[in-house]
């Protein structure tokens, strides 16, 4: 179920609910939802909800969505799954609840009922939720924990619209689409605007684990349901590391066994990795046939099919694979940016998207990931690499006074000449700011100032305040990182630097980049795809575990590595790490099609020439930095072309 849009009337005067332009909103966004449309209106309360429908659960007439309750004084509209409905949903009628439906979207209704909107907490699983309660005309836009699933909303108009996707808020008549410049800002860093910002001024998106609320006034507030950082942790449990690997092992096999729930078959995308691999020996510990799906690119360059193929043939799945080409690729890239909505510089997304279609083709609904388990596990190098700097150079330098840090930073700049990341990392230090911005980067503070005019003053949007009461909305990405470890620190004072790591990927890089790119390259091709790393018990486990056990004897994934030795034969958990990702460095330096679309990249920004690398791959002296760099400013210039 994996579509949803509509919009509340809050302040325009004569206005009337438009049932075409739900129409329109839904028909935008039908690639999430082939089976089934539906619109609810309510004219009175000057309501309208659509919905777009992918059957999942309870393949009937009766999943469909809108959904109300029988007295039609509840109404939800609903993307997602909720995995344990089937628990909850006995709870419920054992209480006096009466189903209509074998549907997980009936059991959010009676939650509501029952226990009103404090019941989201007893709902796990993936899901954006849009609620309107009748009785006393209260509204809600919910999102998931973990932010698996995106909610896209405006207020532009005096109109609170809403969508699973930006673009279907456009056919509407009082939205406007304008560039966000902070917005802006903050991607060429990030890759991604941060939440609640997007790319589009006065289009926000609501982050993970929190609801919005419009009361019976029309006003509307924000509320943080969930943080991770804030659920009691038993530090005992990772005293005794046989125990931690196999609680581990526990959360594993359940978060599995969650994600299972379907009445459609459930397959998984299959690298070879480490990740990919143990999703699948674990879903056959709950299925005899599995389809797995492989990727792979035609210059045969890290290409990891013959390792699929062997943990395909060990547990037995009907194994399906496709080699593409960096023509294909050029040829799905404008339809990517359509999908994506806003830059998001992660090249994965394109073979996301031909692996998800690979699966729609086989007949496939849903899908297991491997998505969370770097960050959960420490699976990057770069962690590691993170965790060695902040040991040896950053605890020290906190003992310094800021004019001796400023004297060493002076000295030591002429000798990292070129080398620009190291240039941005000691200027950091000099400045006394956190190490670790985030697990994926593209530009830092100094390169940004040769791509914005840094006189620039930026008005506070009091949605942003809203949402994240004072964040500075400042031409500083820092100050975005400053504010998250800020509420880190008031929750747990102690954090280690791997929780600290942990915690910031989980409030900007996982639920606003790589799920988002998984969401939209997967729904692109009708797909729902799962992530059983990211079941919200494993991530506060993982969250708490300490530095010195993920990262241990400078092993990446260390806890993970263990863990799979139960499942897992010793080659594949222990083989060099490739990871699920694309090309890109070829085929913008040497390929067929992307050095033009580069070379017009760089005519559209002849002005950004401080320095000229930015823009020109042939002098950047960063090695494969350049390519994250040149993506990030090709997503960027072909966004703005859709304009």
């Amino acid at each position: 179920m994996c579509g949803l849009a509509g919009f509340y009337n809050l302040t325009r005067p004569a206005f009337i609910v438009d049932r075409q332009l739900l129409d329109r909103m839904q028909q935008t966004i039908a690639h999430r939802g082939p089976d089934a449309a539906g619109i609810w209106v309510n004219d009175e309360c000057q309501l309208g909800l659509a919905s777009r429908r992918l059957s999942i659960i309870d393949l009937s007439d009766a999943g469909n969505q809108p959904m109300y309750d029988e007295q039609k004084q509840i109404v939800v509209c609903f993307n997602g799954e909720i995995y344990n409905h089937a628990a909850v949903r006995r709870d419920l009628e054992q209480c006096g609840y009466v189903y209509r439906s074998m549907s997980d979207t009936e059991t959010i209704i009676n939650v509501y009922h029952a226990w009103g909107i404090e019941g989201i907490a007893r709902l796990e699983g993936m899901f954006a939720i849009v609620l309107f309660d009748v009785r006393h005309h209260r509204l809600y836009l919910i999102r998931d924990r973990i932010g698996v699933k995106p909610l896209y909303f405006s207020l532009q108009g005096g109109v609170l619209s809403f969508a699973s996707e930006i673009k279907a808020l456009w056919p509407l008549p009082w939205m406007q689409k304008r560039p966000s410049p902070l917005a802006a800002y903050h991607y060429m860093t990030f890759m991604v605007a941060p939440a609640p910002w997007t790319a589009f001024d006065g289009v926000y998106k609501l982050p993970a684990g929190f609801y919005a609320a419009v009361d019976n006034h029309k006003r509307l507030s924000f509320h943080e349901w969930y943080n991770p950082a804030a659920a009691a942790v038993d530090r005992s449990a990772y005293a005794d590391e046989p125990a931690c690997i196999e609680r581990i092992q526990e959360l594993l096999i359940a978060s599995t066994d969650k994600r299972m729930v379907s009445d459609v078959p459930v397959g998984a995308y299959l690298s070879g990795g480490i990740d990919s691999s143990l999703n699948v020996a674990l879903m056959s510990r709950f299925s005899s046939r599995i389809k797995t799906f492989t990727i792979a690119f035609s210059d045969g360059t890290d290409n990891e099919l013959a390792w699929a193929r062997r943990v395909a043939k060990q547990f037995g799945t009907d194994h399906h694979e496709l080699v593409i080409s960096e023509a294909e690729a050029f040829a799905f890239y404008k339809r990517m940016i359509y999908h994506l909505d806003e830059p998001l510089a992660d090249c994965v997304c394109i073979p996301f998207y031909y692996v998800s279609q690979l699966a729609r083709d086989a007949g496939m609904k849903v899908v297991q990931v491997g998505e969370g388990a770097d960050e959960l596990f420490f699976g990057y190098p770069s962690y590691g690499r993170y965790a060695q700097v902040n040991r040896w150079l950053w605890q020290p330098g906190r003992f310094l006074p800021a004019f001796a840090r400023r004297q060493i930073g002076g000295f030591m700049q002429p000798l990292l000449d070129g080398h620009v990341l190291r240039q941005e990392l000691l200027q950091q230090w000099v400045d006394g700011q956190a190490l670790f911005w985030g697990g994926a980067l593209a530009f830092g503070e100094q390169q940004k100032r040769g791509l914005f005019d840094n006189t620039t003053t930026y008005q506070a949007d009091p949605i942003v305040e809203q949402v994240y009461p004072g964040m500075p909305q400042v031409a500083d990405s820092h100050a975005v990182v400053a504010y998250h470890r800020a509420q880190l620190a008031k929750l747990d004072p102690h954090a280690d630097f791997g929780k600290q790591m942990l915690y910031l990927e989980l409030k900007q890089r996982l639920p606003e980049l790589l799920l988002m790119r998984a969401d939209k390259m997967a729904m692109a091709a009708s797909i729902e795809a799962r992530e059983p790393f990211l079941d919200h018990h494993l991530v506060e486990f993982m969250l708490n575990a300490p530095a010195a056990l993920k990262f241990k004897g400078n092993t990446t994934k260390y806890l993970l590595k263990r863990a799979a030795s139960a499942f897992l034969p010793h080659d594949i958990i222990y083989r060099t790490k490739v990871g699920f990702g694309a090309p890109t460095a070829r085929w913008l330096e040497q390929g067929k099609f992307f050095p033009a679309q580069l070379a017009r990249l760089a005519q559209q920004y002849a002005s950004f020439t401080k320095p000229e690398s930015l823009v020109h791959p042939s002098v950047n002296p960063n090695g494969g930095h350049r390519a994250v760099q040149n993506w990030v400013l090709q997503q960027l210039w072909a966004w703005e072309q859709l304009l």
